[in-house]
């Protein structure tokens, strides 16, 4: 830092307020400086926030192709699965929905698009999967497997809260207990 500013200090007032210039500043904000000092002083302040913002964009593009490279990783793996037939019912007024392959002509290859209706977003690993209710759809086997435990997940709830389930108490239905 010391020989940066020795070298600036060689510089006339003109040629620092080019410099200024160059770093961003405007040509008039730069004209309202009259000695070396404070120009020299506003320049390496510039080049540190040059140096930082690099280094903080390099740094971004990093953790951000790392995620993308995790999304990534999981599209493949899915693509490659067995297929597995599943259907998600539609329930009450939902309508059926409607999942279309489109080209995107960004990433170069067919992704999934709504149409509408009701789905279900499946998401591993920041790779979203869409699933519509309400039809029979293909989907790789690790997505059917996220459904199929969800829904058993709900089925359990139901049958705990039927008044014909046995009371762990006493062996006998809960029907028994309320009449």
């Amino acid at each position: 830092m010391k020989e940066e500013t020795e070298k600036l200090m060689k510089l006339t007032v003109k040629e620092l307020r080019v410099e200024l210039v160059k770093l961003g500043m405007s040509e008039d904000e730069a004209e309202n400086f009259e000695t070396k000092k404070p120009l020299i002083a506003t320049i390496n302040i510039l080049r540190t926030n040059v140096l930082v913002a690099t280094a903080t964009s390099g740094k971004l593009k990093k953790e951000k192709a790392k995620y993308l490279s995790k999304k990534e990783t999981m599209r493949a793996r899915l693509m490659k699965q067995r297929r597995v037939r599943i259907l998600i019912p539609t329930q009450g007024s939902e309508k059926p929905g409607v999942v279309k392959w489109v080209f995107n002509e960004i990433t170069k290859r067919k992704e999934q698009v709504l149409v509408s209706g009701a789905y279900t977003p499946v998401q591993l690993n920041g790779f979203k999967w869409i699933v519509p209710h309400g039809s029979y759809e293909e989907v790789p086997e690790q997505i059917a497997d996220v459904i199929s435990d969800a829904q058993n997940m709900t089925a359990k709830a139901g049958r705990e809260s039927l008044i014909d389930r046995l009371d762990d108490k006493t062996g006998k239905p809960v029907r028994d207990r309320l009449e």
